[in-house]
């Protein structure tokens, strides 16, 4: 009688873990846009712009999830240089590219529609001055002068599910980035080795499989 117990304890401690673990998708997809907020001494040679987030995430199980990104910032550097071109000068713009690479803990919580996690890692930061190309004027150039640098992260992040299988999402993210860039001048961003600090902010719409 005490194996008979034994046994069906340890079945049904089995099935509430697998149940627990089937409760998740394995790729997670996000698209976002929002903000990008210099922040401390930053703000004295960048400032806000419009930023594009495009995110990925594996889901080892309910808890962990390994995550890697891409983000793009419009404009933050100012930059005002003219690029010269066969129709004269071009104003030129610049980019700032944020690549993150990290991971996040899914927070447990009684809402099933809800999802809160919390991670971190580290993130490439390169900076970019640009020249858009129409195809009416040459040369132009994509990366006329560029800085970059290595830091590290960390993020909060909310969702809430829009079906019961937790297939789409809309969410929101907030990330905090300290990063060290140095190269050549992007825009307002001198040619010396800067600690450049980031908060940003996207809304998101996601996918999960």
């Amino acid at each position: 009688m005490r194996l008979l117990c034994l046994s069906f304890m340890i079945l049904f401690v089995s099935a509430m873990a697998l149940a627990q673990n089937s409760d998740f998708h394995r790729h997670n997809l996000a698209a976002g846009i929002g903000p990008a907020i210099p922040a401390g001494e930053t703000t004295s040679y960048l400032s806000a712009a419009p930023l594009i987030r495009l995110a990925y995430g594996y889901r080892f199980n309910r808890f962990l999830q390994a995550d890697a990104g891409f983000q793009m910032a419009f404009g933050a550097a100012n930059n005002q240089n003219a690029v010269q071109t066969e129709i004269g000068p071009v104003q030129g713009g610049d980019h700032e590219f944020m690549f993150p690479l990290g991971g996040r803990v899914i927070i447990p919580q009684p809402f099933r529609k809800f999802e809160i996690s919390a991670g971190g890692g580290v993130v490439y930061l390169h900076y970019s001055e640009t020249a858009t190309s129409n195809g009416f004027y040459s040369p132009t150039c994509y990366s006329c002068t560029s800085r970059g640098g290595w830091g590290g992260y960390g993020l909060g992040a909310v969702n809430y599910f829009l079906d019961e299988n937790k297939t789409f999402h809309l969410g929101s993210t907030f990330e905090f980035i300290s990063a060290s860039t140095s190269g050549s001048a992007v825009g307002n961003v001198p040619a010396v080795k800067t600690t450049d600090h980031w908060a940003n902010l996207s809304f998101e719409l996601g996918l999960s499989f």
